[in-house]
């Protein structure tokens, strides 16, 4: 081999490896810019997502407290701790005070976890609501998740409880939510690119028309089933109860977004 055919093979390959070399560094930079840009707009989303949380949760809060505050429930908690109240003339409180504070979810609970009144279900009163009853820190406990029997199905609910006591030891309870569906996602912005997913079930089989976006159920639900799956399975589910279930923890409410 001459020297002259040396030299070409030796330039070529030292410019091949030059290309190589730019044009892996330019796509995994590019690549690493990607991916940083994404990180940044979901955390941005869900910085949202909390944030947006956290006011409905406070706002809940407040109105449940001005119900529990109003003269008009301090009577009727002195009366339900009296001998022989005649708890039918309460059945129709609760959908008044949930008219009256934009609320969608109220019920009164007796000191002994009997349903006074419902706004959402007037069916179920004089059924027992236990799992309020075993709860005596109600007063400081923050909003949690709950699973909402309806007549005509479930809801997912942004709760609070408060207590009021009657004398005797005896506390009436006060329940109050707001749903949490497209309605809540229509309230946040997500940055361009973005949007933000719903899942709404709290069985733990998987339930394709629980994945909601701001129109309503996501048609493309069952794609993301693999997904939503491996997301519940690596992080436990934190959510209030359904009636008669356990004491309900703080939650954090179960997205993905996309």
């Amino acid at each position: 081999m001459s020297f002259r055919t040396k030299l070409f093979l030796i330039f070529s390959i030292t410019v091949l490896a030059s290309v190589s070399l730019v044009a892996y560094g330019v796509t995994h930079y590019t690549q690493a810019a990607f991916e940083e840009s994404d990180a940044q707009r979901s955390e941005a989303l869900v910085a949202q997502f909390n944030k947006e949380y956290a006011q409905h949760g406070d706002d809940i809060a407040r109105q449940v407290k001005n119900i529990t505050d109003a003269e008009i429930t301090l009577k009727v908690a002195i009366d339900l701790a009296g001998a022989r109240p005649d708890q039918s003339l309460y059945v129709h409180d609760a959908a008044g005070a949930a008219q009256d504070h934009g609320l969608d979810f109220v019920e009164f609970v007796n000191w002994d976890g009997t349903l006074i009144s419902s706004a959402q279900y007037p069916a179920r009163v004089g059924y027992k609501n236990d799992w309020v009853a075993s709860n005596k820190n109600w007063n400081e406990s923050a909003p949690f998740l709950r699973k909402e029997e309806l007549p005509d199905g479930v809801a997912l609910s942004l709760t609070v409880v408060r207590m009021l006591s009657g004398g005797n030891d005896k506390n009436m309870y006060i329940i109050g939510g707001r749903r949490l569906d497209q309605n809540f996602l229509a309230s946040l912005v997500p940055p361009a690119g973005t949007r933000a997913l719903l899942y709404r079930n709290l069985e733990p089989n998987f339930v394709a028309t629980s994945l909601t976006d701001v129109n309503g159920s996501f048609e493309q639900a069952d794609r993301l089933q693999p997904l939503i799956e491996q997301i519940r399975s690596s992080r436990s589910q934190l959510c209030g109860p359904s009636t008669g279930q356990r004491t309900p923890r703080t939650p954090n409410p179960f997205t993905r977004f996309l």
